[in-house]
């Protein structure tokens, strides 16, 4: 075989990736059509987290829901600017199809330090009368929750980012948000002469600190300052969301930072415990996906198959003068990493989920999942 015709291959399979045909059942028809999509962003949930942490509470590998899932690839994570993103433009670029700066919301740079908004996925469903949903133990305004609705230069305009919580350029806004932040609330909406009740009453929503109050109420937002059983906001959320017969889009973030490694490990296996619980309520109309905005810098490093992990680390841990970092056991550079992160899904559309991809490619998988036409 000559270096034209290995060329010529090269070439015409980089075309098919680029332009892959569309996926059929076995049966030759077209695949179904999803009617919602929940996507779980898993914050810093690289595959070297998934994998600590599924070790780590089952003392078996691959032993996470997420890791059964049928269709998995490897999306990149860069940004427009830099290598290694940060949660604005890792989360912006899979909910808008654009790579962005870092620290920008669904935004892209323009000339004089201005920007130009891009529309949201969220904004499509919200556009076309879906139900939608947010939900975060982070804070609500913070990055990841943001690029769902927001478009800012910066992600630490949390004052704007209220504003167009409350503003929303598509139909009546999020419906259901959940998430922390309420201290920083109550700060942002005394600026404009008001107070978070107020404020989010005026918006049509139900308020309180408590995720309870999603059960009786289709437009709730809740705000508190301290972690929440996850569960069972998840399903009251999908409760609510799924009264909607033109169906929902519901996006979960849940932090998997391990910069304090036993709480990032922590909250992979509650993502993981949702995930398992979303996909037996949620319906065969549901594409279901799972990604990270970014990797982080964990690594397992060693450990016996003989004792639990968790004692291995914990006594690794208790070792005169170790650090987080030194870790003999899992070890952790306190820095976001560049390489890929795993995409995993089920569903209807969930086919289109394979190989490596760019983080922008899970926006044309929700479109096309939806068979929703992309706007240029």
């Amino acid at each position: 075989m000559t270096m034209r015709s290995i060329g010529i291959m090269l070439a015409a399979g980089a075309t098919l990736a680029a332009a892959p045909a569309q996926a059929r059942n076995d049966d030759g028809a077209a695949p179904q059509r999803a009617r919602n999509i929940i996507l779980f962003l898993g914050d810093a949930g690289g595959v070297p987290t998934l994998n600590a942490a599924g070790i780590m509470a089952h003392d078996r590998p691959q032993s996470l829901f997420i890791q059964s899932m049928p269709h998995v690839g490897l999306s990149d994570t860069s940004a427009l600017n830099n290598w290694v993103t940060d949660s604005a433009a890792g989360m912006s670029a899979i909910m808008t199809g654009h790579k962005t700066n870092s620290g920008m919301i669904s935004a892209l740079p323009a000339a004089d330090g201005a920007i130009t908004p891009v529309k949201s996925f969220l904004e499509y469903a919200e556009q076309r009368g879906l139900s939608t949903g947010v939900v975060t133990n982070m804070p609500i305004w913070d990055a990841t929750p943001a690029a769902c609705f927001a478009h800012v230069a910066t992600r630490k305009d949390k004052d704007q980012i209220f504003r167009q919580m409350l503003a929303p350029r598509f139909g009546n806004g999020v419906d259901i948000l959940i998430g922390k932040g309420q201290a920083d609330a109550v700060a942002s909406f005394a600026k404009d002469g008001t107070t978070p009740q107020a404020a989010f009453a005026r918006a049509g929503y139900r308020f309180g600190d408590d995720p309870a109050l999603v059960k009786d109420s289709g437009r709730a937002a809740v705000l508190r300052d301290a972690d929440y059983a996850p569960i069972p906001a998840v399903e009251a959320t999908i409760g609510q969301l799924a009264r909607n017969p033109k169906g929902y889009f519901l996006m979960v973030e849940w932090d998997m930072h391990t910069d304090k490694p036993e709480n990032g490990l922590k909250h992979v296996i509650e993502m993981d415990e949702m995930i398992r619980r979303a996909s037996a309520i949620a319906g065969k109309d549901t594409l279901i996906l799972f990604t990270a905005d970014h990797s982080f810098g964990l690594r397992m490093t060693s450990g016996k198959r003989n004792a639990p992990m968790a004692q291995q680390y914990a006594a690794a841990a208790a070792k005169p003068g170790a650090t987080v970092a030194s870790n003999a056991i899992i070890g952790v550079e306190d820095n976001h990493t560049g390489e890929e992160v795993i995409a995993a899904a089920a569903g209807p559309g969930a086919e289109q989920v394979h190989g490596f991809f760019a983080n922008t490619r899970l926006f044309d998988v929700m479109l096309q999942a939806m068979g929703w036409k992309k706007e240029q």
